[in-house]
This record gives structure tokens, C-alpha cells and sequence, in this order.
């Protein structure tokens, strides 16, 4: 009995010195024992697996333009509107041109002055385009109007010029393949010099050179066509409108009808058998094209151009040749204009125009902010076995609205070889235009 109580007793005793021999064991080993092993090491915790790379997405590389350059300052010669009516697949505009004259008229062969006022050009505009393919374009003219005559008829009285109204230019253009190809047919100027295919709305001048048109009334028209003829062309810009060609037949001159002849015999024969009157030119734009029918005298800071032009116009022993060059450049405050012309005729046996050649210059410089335009003009004419004459002028513009109207004053003084003497030429002219 004595055995179990200290049988279960015992057994808790026991379990409590286990358990403070444990705690005394794991607290401080006793002298002499062996020092106990070092625990193993811990394995260190597992690397992190690298994170997933953030999702960027892929865009593809695009050109960024470069910044589009502002806009050039706006002249300040101001510039009126078209009157044009619009409709579908067709356009009309019209417009009216007109250049009250004063001048006072000198004579190398006579004494005294002619002096006029009268109407240098008076004209009536029409043009349009049609199916964005056609173009065309009309203008009369009566020029010269009311202008005395110089010679004085018995009963001392000088007639006036009351010309009828004429048709001065006349034509279509189909675009073929826009700029590049057109086709012109009707009347107007052909390929010639560049001052002889300005317009005169445009000119630089108070007119054209003096000697610009020399063969214009040798082709045998009733009425002085001021260089135009009837007949088609090709006309184009290529390479970026750096280069402009033109390629004409014309009208030219119509031969005679010949009778027939007794002995031998010979049939009569029907006039205008001949072949027509071929005009080229070729014109190259080292900056901004021309890109109409007729050239600007001035585009007064709208274009910069540089061009040097050369045509050749022939028809049987008729030959004539041309080289220019014409400059038109913003510079500075304003804008610095000049044009050079050669050049040479030769009617041969077929024309009566005797051979001559002309050199003429004229070359300015317009102060845009106050619109006024000193210029200066020479021209000289040498006729073989004729005259030779030289004209010297110098002139203020005033472009009080560009274009749409502006005033000009010139004098000229003419010389002659062989004059009993010189003679002097003012011009005051206003100009009124629209369209």
C-alpha cells in the first residue's frame, strides 16, 4: 500500500526534477562537460523572386513635323476683292480697267509739245473658269481715247482718236494635267520677251518698253494688233514650277492669192497656203513660278522671283529672238524690282520689218510702308541702216491701293542719231482697276 502512494507520488516528484534539470541543463552546462555543439545555422529565407517588369506600352515612332512657319506680314498697301459670282462647276468674274493720261509730247524731228488728255487704256474684263478644268478670259479695249493726232490736217485742227471699242484679248485654257500641261487657243500674246507678256494691270512702269512691240503691225492685220495673234499653245510649270515652257502656232502672216498666168501657163493659186508662225519660250524660276498666262510687272512683296527667259518666234525668212531676266524680291522695308530685255527682229524677205535689235532696263525699289517707288528706265533701239535711238527715264510710283490704283509720273528724254534734236515725254497717269 505504502509502494503505490509512492508509486504515483513519486512519479510527480520525478517529472518536476526532469523538468528543472532541463531548464538548469539548457541554461549553463556543468564543469568538465564537453561545450555542446552549435546549433546548425539557419537556412536563409528563399530570395524574392524578381518582380514582374511594369507593362509599358509599345508606340511606334512618328515623325513630329517641324513647326509650320508664321504667316508673312500682310503689305500694307491695301488690295480690293473680285467681283466674282460663283455657281456649280462654273465661275465668272468681272472687272473694268482704266488710265486717265496726261502728256506732254515732244519731237526730235519737230519743235513744240503735243499735249493730250486723254484715256491710255480703257477696258471691260470677263473671265472664269468652268468644271475646274476650263479657264477663259476676255477683255476690249479702246485705246488711246480722245488722244490728239500729231499731224495736222489743212483745217488746223487736230483729230481726236475715237476709236471703237476692239476685242484685245480672247482665249481659253484647258488643263490637261493641271500646271504641268495646258492648252490656250483664241487671241492673245504669244511667246515673247517677258515684258512683252506682262499684263498692263501690272506693270512696273506708266507702259511697256518703248520698243517692245516692233513687229506687231508687220503681219498684215487691218487693225494694229499691239503683238497679239490667233492660234493654241502648250504651256506648262515643271520641276516644282522652276521651269515654264510655251510651244505656239499662230496665225501669223496669210499669203496673197496669186492669178493665174497666161504664158507660161500657170493656175491661179488660193491665199493663206502658207505655213504658220511658230513661237517658243523657256523661262527658269530660281524661286517662286509665275503661274499665269501673263507675267506681273511688280507682285509688290507677294512673290519672290528671279527669273532668265529666253523665246524665238519664226515664220518663213521672219526670225525674232529674246533674253531677259526679271528680278522681284522683298528686301528689306520694301521691295526691289528690275527686268533686262534683249531683243532682235529680222523680217527678211517675208515681213517689212527691216533688222533691228533693242536692249531696254528699267529697275526701282518700293518703300512699302509709305507705298511709293522711285524708278529708272533705259532704252535703246538700233535699226540697221536706219536710226538709232536711246530713251532715258526716271519716275515716282505712288501704289496708294497697289494695283486697284496708283498714280505715276515720268519724264523721258529721247535722243536720235542723226535728229535735228533731242526731245523731252512727261506722263502723269492714274490708274483704276478691279477684278
Amino acid at each position: 500500500m505504502r509502494h503505490r502512494r509512492f508509486g504515483w507520488a513519486g512519479s510527480i516528484v520525478l517529472a518536476l526534477v526532469s523538468y528543472g534539470s532541463g531548464g538548469l541543463a539548457n541554461a549553463q552546462a556543468p564543469a568538465g562537460a564537453p561545450p555542446a555543439a552549435e546549433p546548425a545555422p539557419m537556412a536563409p529565407p528563399p530570395a524574392e523572386a524578381t518582380p514582374p517588369a511594369a507593362y509599358a506600352p509599345i508606340t511606334p515612332a512618328i515623325d513630329v513635323p517641324p513647326p509650320v512657319p508664321p504667316p508673312p506680314p500682310s503689305s500694307p498697301i491695301p488690295s480690293a476683292a473680285p467681283l466674282k459670282v460663283e455657281a456649280r462647276n462654273a465661275t465668272i468674274r468681272f472687272g473694268m480697267f482704266l488710265q486717265p493720261q496726261f502728256e506732254a509730247l515732244g519731237s526730235v524731228a519737230a519743235d513744240g509739245y503735243a499735249n493730250n488728255l486723254y484715256l491710255r487704256r480703257a477696258r471691260f474684263v470677263v473671265g472664269g473658269t468652268l468644271f475646274d478644268r476650263i479657264e477663259y478670259f476676255l477683255e476690249t479695249d479702246s485705246p488711246n481715247l480722245f488722244k490728239g493726232a500729231t499731224a495736222v490736217p489743212a483745217m488746223g485742227q487736230a483729230l481726236k482718236g475715237t476709236s471703237t471699242m476692239v476685242i484685245q484679248d480672247l482665249f481659253g485654257t484647258y488643263k490637261v494635267l493641271g500646271d504641268m500641261l495646258k492648252i490656250d487657243a483664241g487671241y492673245t500674246l504669244p511667246a515673247g520677251s517677258h515684258n512683252s507678256l506682262q499684263s498692263a494691270f501690272t506693270l512696273f512702269g506708266w507702259d511697256y518698253f518703248a520698243y517692245t512691240f516692233q513687229q506687231s503691225n508687220a503681219f498684215g492685220a487691218a487693225t494694229a494688233p499691239v503683238g497679239r495673234d490667233l492660234g493654241f499653245q502648250l504651256r506648262g510649270l515643271l520641276v516644282d514650277g522652276h521651269i515654264e515652257y510655251r510651244v505656239g502656232l499662230w496665225q501669223g502672216q496669210r499669203n496673197a492669192a496669186a492669178a493665174a498666168v497666161v504664158a507660161p501657163p500657170t493656175p491661179a493659186e488660193q491665199g493663206a497656203r502658207n505655213f504658220f508662225r511658230t513661237t517658243a519660250r523657256l523661262q527658269i524660276n530660281l524661286f517662286d513660278p509665275e503661274t499665269g498666262y501673263y507675267y506681273g510687272g511688280t507682285y509688290l512683296g507677294a512673290k519672290k522671283i528671279l527669273s532668265l527667259g529666253g523665246s524665238y518666234d519664226f515664220q518663213s525668212d521672219y526670225k525674232a529672238y529674246s533674253f531677259d531676266g526679271f528680278l522681284d524680291m522683298p528686301l528689306g522695308p520694301g521691295v526691289a524690282t528690275a527686268q533686262i530685255d534683249y531683243s532682235h527682229w529680222d523680217g527678211g524677205t517675208y515681213l517689212p520689218l527691216p533688222k533691228q535689235w533693242a536692249l531696254q532696263g528699267e529697275a526701282g525699289y518700293t518703300v512699302l510702308p509709305v507705298a511709293l517707288a522711285p524708278i529708272v528706265r533705259v532704252e535703246h533701239l538700233h535699226i540697221d541702216n536706219g536710226a538709232t535711238q536711246n530713251r532715258y527715264a526716271g519716275g515716282l510710283a505712288y501704289w496708294c491701293y497697289g494695283h486697284n490704283s496708283n498714280v505715276k509720273f515720268f519724264y523721258t528724254r529721247i535722243q536720235e542719231d542723226g535728229a535735228a534734236h533731242g526731245a523731252n515725254q512727261i506722263n502723269l497717269q492714274w490708274q483704276i482697276f478691279v477684278y
